[in-house]
């Protein structure tokens, strides 16, 4: 696979418009205890100081690095870095306004920074960072960091809510491939808008009987999977949005067509995605040996459990401050 193939899932992702792929315990931008930990971060700049984010997105922990910046009255030099196709200015309502200042640097990896030695005073990432190769991101951190450069992660953890959801959702994509039912739905569509058109024509209806028993049992496949598998938050919202297409079919069969097809789509991107989180989670000891790593090279390190709530752990936090 390509490094642009395994990117894509991700590029569909982020021009969709959301704000961050993470969603358990955050309304809106960050919130909780990962925005105490990222205010703490930004509140320790300097003004005019560059600072780079790793696996930006659209560009969430910019927009809250800037808002601290100017409730202190001091300005920083955001850079937000992604191996998607981000574009955050267009796919955000608004953008241009909401991104001013903030330059983005879509199809860029980790391990290969647009910056020279030794001119970065702030490398930061939320849920980013650990999805690149681990040794190689640490090489270009290191190589473009400032001497008395601060180093900022939050990144999944094995034992975290993400993790367990994400195995959760994993099973039910895996249900969802071996379902029928989209498919099914796709083959109702015209039956159910040449039905329409017969009862307004004052006609028998065709026959599509077999077409709709087909839907109707992978459908109630469906209905005993989402009772089976109730933390597969992905087979509620499968079931809402073939419902909500097939509403469209008695009078716009194209767009209902549309719809279920961007559907299919989708739910293969989500299964991509999970599938590079779970890659990505971190264990103690791979955390450990991360800040292990940056000790060697002058770091004072801490680490520890970022809990969104009180008992939800969402993920790891390491702040990493030489000089």
């Amino acid at each position: 696979m390509t490094r642009e193939d395994a990117a894509a899932p991700w590029s569909r992702l982020w021009k969709a418009g959301v704000l961050h792929s993470c969603a358990t315990g955050i309304q809106g931008n960050y919130d909780g205890a990962i925005r105490a930990f990222w205010e703490r971060q930004f509140d320790a700049l300097d003004d005019g100081a560059r600072v780079v984010d790793l696996g930006t997105g659209n560009g969430p922990l910019l927009l809250l690095a800037r808002e601290r910046a100017a409730a202190r009255g001091v300005g920083l030099e955001l850079h937000g870095v992604d191996l998607a196709d981000i574009d955050p200015v267009h796919a955000i309502v608004d953008g241009e306004r909401l991104y001013a200042g903030i330059r983005f640097h879509p199809r860029t990896s980790a391990c290969e920074l647009p910056f020279a030695d030794g001119e970065v005073d702030m490398l930061c990432s939320q849920f980013g960072f650990e999805y690149a190769p681990r040794e190689q991101a640490v090489a270009e951190l290191l190589r473009v960091a400032r001497p008395r450069a601060r180093i900022a992660l939050v990144v999944h953890s094995d034992d975290s809510i993400v993790a367990r959801v994400s195995v959760e959702q994993r099973k039910g994509c895996a249900f969802l491939r071996a379902s029928p039912v989209i498919e099914h739905a796709r083959a109702l569509v015209p039956v159910l808008y040449r039905a329409a058109q017969a009862r307004r024509a004052g006609t028998a209806p065709p026959d599509g009987e077999a077409r709709r028993l087909a839907f109707n049992q992978a459908a109630q496949a469906l209905l005993e999977a989402i009772d089976a598998m109730p933390g597969a938050q992905v087979l509620r919202n499968t079931a809402q949005q073939i419902r909500a297409a097939l509403e469209h079919a008695a009078r716009a069969p194209e767009q209902a067509d549309a719809l279920l097809a961007r559907l299919h789509e989708s739910l293969q991107d989500e299964d991509l995605r999970l599938g590079h989180l779970q890659d990505a989670l971190l264990g103690a000891g791979e955390l450990e040996a991360l800040a292990a790593r940056l000790r060697e090279h002058g770091y004072a390190t801490t680490h520890a459990a970022l809990e969104q709530r009180p008992g939800v752990k969402i993920g790891w936090s390491l702040e990493a401050v030489r000089g």
